[in-house]
This record gives structure tokens, sequence and C-alpha cells, in this order.
């Protein structure tokens, strides 16, 4: 397939009516939810002052993830992806209005905070693989690169733009205007599905179907461990998991604890992070292919190990901002490159399954990996655990750098 490359792309994916409906609906409810997480990362650091508690709430967000995100990917394979997203988006909006009305009325407390984010967590991880999944329903696939690139790219708009609102709502008005807001952004996304229709059926290989949803699992692990280019990457994303994409859910600590720049500090950080990632994003969706991206998965690693440790060792809030862009331009570089190279070359009836994976790893990985990573920064000081993450990180960098051949054997044969 031949690759064009330029802003030309971008006019591509947007060409399709039911892309730019499904996108539109998605960016603004994406924006509205990293309002709400600054909110409810800023109420647990105020409640608590405690780096330990901010892993504890990025676990428990993602808590249901193991269970619930295997077979949702099993569902999504038997079923048609966009009535599985009206529903969930149905329940995360009732989910988000509740909410808000406990903050309205100031009846917000930790252990209601830890119910309504197990909530929250459990219907997010069902609607996770459907959302991946439905692009090819959307558009064709040779608008898939630049589609799942873009999505990137209005990810990390709203993760930028969305806690410098939150910053200045938080600031002025306190967390209920946040949280409120993310209650308005899940209606927009509900509304935007209603108008929706299935644009390409795509069609599915004669596999055998399990008579039940857990050997539809099993099948689909099986299917991704021994893939020449989805097992290593998938292995890669799991160690990066464990340290290095923790860093998101521990800005609190690092922006009051570290620098004393409280919740506008916080909002800064969040928004470097969202900015260096979103000009990656915007780098992986021009490319218009996927030739050289095992390659550039590898190279972000070692650069994400530096920046890590360049942290460490930041004596200013400028200085540390500057690294924490450079952490998340390079940490988006290997999950948009990786989720592109999968959907990519991943057989029409394991996508779900496959992303299922995918999400579960970069999303509970990173969850489970903030309460050792927490619980450290609270022994041993954040500076000194980041410098310690970086070094992982350069190991990490040397275990992937043999494995590239394979990888890219596996992933983009078929450009």
């Amino acid at each position: 397939m031949a690759q064009s490359q330029g802003w030309g792309n971008f006019a591509v994916a947007y060409s399709h009516k039911n892309y730019r409906n499904y996108q539109g609906g998605r960016f603004v409810s994406q924006f509205t939810t990293w309002m709400y997480k600054i909110a409810v990362g800023w109420i647990v650091w105020r409640l608590t002052h405690s780096a330990a508690w901010l892993g504890v709430f990025g676990f428990l967000d993602q808590a249901p993830a193991p269970i619930i995100m295997p077979l949702a990917g099993a569902l999504a394979d038997r079923m048609d992806n966009l009535k599985f997203l009206r529903v969930t988006q149905g329940l995360l909006l009732a989910q988000a209005v509740f909410l808000s009305l406990l903050d309205y009325f100031d009846l917000l407390s930790l252990p209601v905070l830890i119910v309504f984010t197990l909530v929250y967590g459990t219907i997010n991880a069902a609607q996770q693989p459907a959302a991946q999944a439905i692009l090819p329903n959307l558009m064709p696939k040779d608008a898939l690169v630049v589609a799942y690139g873009l999505n990137s790219v209005l990810f990390n708009v709203a993760r930028f733009a969305g806690p410098m609102a939150a910053g200045a709502l938080i600031s002025a008005w306190g967390t209920a205007p946040s949280i409120l807001c993310n209650a308005l952004g899940a209606a927009f996304f509900s509304i935007s599905l209603i108008f929706l229709r299935n644009e390409f059926v795509v069609p599915r290989t004669k596999r055998n179907r399990a008579p039940n949803m857990l050997r539809d699992v099993r099948d689909g692990f099986a299917y991704a461990i021994t893939h020449e280019g989805i097992g290593p990457t998938m292995m890669i994303l799991s160690a990066l998991a464990v340290m290095p994409f923790t860093i998101d859910l521990l800005l609190p600590s690092l922006a009051d604890g570290v620098f004393h720049a409280g919740a506008t500090g916080l909002a800064y950080m969040t928004s470097a992070m969202a900015l260096g990632a979103m000009s990656q994003a915007v780098l992986v969706a021009r490319r218009g292919g996927v030739s050289g991206l095992a390659a550039y998965v590898v190279g972000a690693i070692f650069f994400q190990s530096l920046a890590f440790i360049a942290l460490a060792w930041a004596s200013s809030l400028w200085f540390a901002l500057v690294c924490v862009a450079c952490v998340g331009y390079s940490a988006s570089a290997t999950r948009v490159a990786s989720m592109t190279l999968l959907q990519y070359s991943v057989d029409l009836d394991m996508r779900a399954r496959v992303a299922s994976f995918y999400s579960l790893i970069t999303f509970f990985g990173p969850a489970l990996g903030s309460l050792m990573v927490g619980a450290l920064a609270d022994a041993i000081g954040m500076k000194t655990t980041l410098a310690i993450v970086g070094v992982y990180t350069f190991g990490v960098w040397l275990w992937a750098a043999r494995r590239q051949p394979a990888m890219a054997r596996g992933l983009e044969a078929e450009a």
C-alpha cells in the first residue's frame, strides 16, 4: 500500500462524515474527562497530602479492568460496536450526573470517591475495546493509520486544554464546576453516538467462534502472544506500564509536594505532558503509513529514559515542565505507534480482543504500578523515585532493541 505523508492526510480522515461526528463527540467528552480527573486528583491530594493515596485512586480507577476488559473485547467481537458504545456511554453519563450532584451539595468524601471511582472504572473498562475497534466501521482501511494518529492528537489536545480549564475553575470556584462539566461532556458524546451509522461492514475470517466468551478470551490471548509482532509489542508495553507510564497519576505529588506550585502547577504539568504527547501524535498522523514505526517505538523508549533522569535532577518548575513534556512525547510515541501497528496488522475477527489486551496493559498496568511507585515516592522521595524509573526504562530499551526486527517483520509486512 502506498504511503502518503503530510497535512493532506488529515483531510482524508475528516472526509468521512461518521468519523467527524464520532471524533467531535469523543473530543468534547475527553476534554471534560480531563477536567474531572484533575478535580478528583486535587480532592484526593487536599484530603490526604499523600502520593500513596494518589496511587491508590489511580489503581481503583482501573481495578475492574483485568476482569471487564477481556470479556468486553470478546463481546465487542461478537456484536455491533456502535450499539455497545451507546449503552456504555449512557451509563457513564448517569455516573457523571450523580457525581456532579454530590460535589455540588458538598457530599463528596474519600469513601464516596472510592465507590464512584470503581463505578467509573468498571464502565470505562467495558467501553474501551469497542471504542478502539469501531474505526474500521466508520472509514476504509487506508485511512486508519491517519485516524489512529488523529485520535491521539485530539486526545492530547483535550489533555492539554482540559487541565488548564480545570486549574482555572478550581482556583476560582473549587472542584464542583469541573465535575459538572464532565457530566455535560458525557451528555454531548451520548447524543453524537445516536446519529452515527456503520458505514463499512468489516469482513471477518472464517475462524471458528468459541461456544462461550471465556474461550474467546483465551483464543484471543493465544493469538496475540504467539504473533511474531504483536507478542513482543505487548511485552514491551507491559514492561513500560509497570513504572514509566505511572507518571500521569503522580503529577499532583510532583507539582505540589516537590515544587509547591498548587493546583495551578498541577494544571501546568498535566498540560505540558499533553503538549509533548500532542506534538508526537501529529507526527505519526502525518506519516500516513506504518513503515518504520517499530524503530520509532524503540527509539522513543530510549528518549523516555533520558527524560525521566533529567526530571529527577530538575531544580526549577520551568525545567521540570520541559522534562514532563518530553516524558509525554515519548510515552505517547510508544502508545500511539504501537496501537497503530497492532490495529493495522491484526486479523479482523481478533480486533476488539487485541484492543482489549492493549487497553488492559496501558490502563491497568500504570494503575497497578502507581501503588508501588506512589509508596516508593513516599518512602524515598519523588526525585529519587524518578531516577529509578529512568534507569528501569533504559533497561526496557535494551530489551526492546533486540526485538525490533521481529516487530517490524510481523507488523509492517503489508506496508
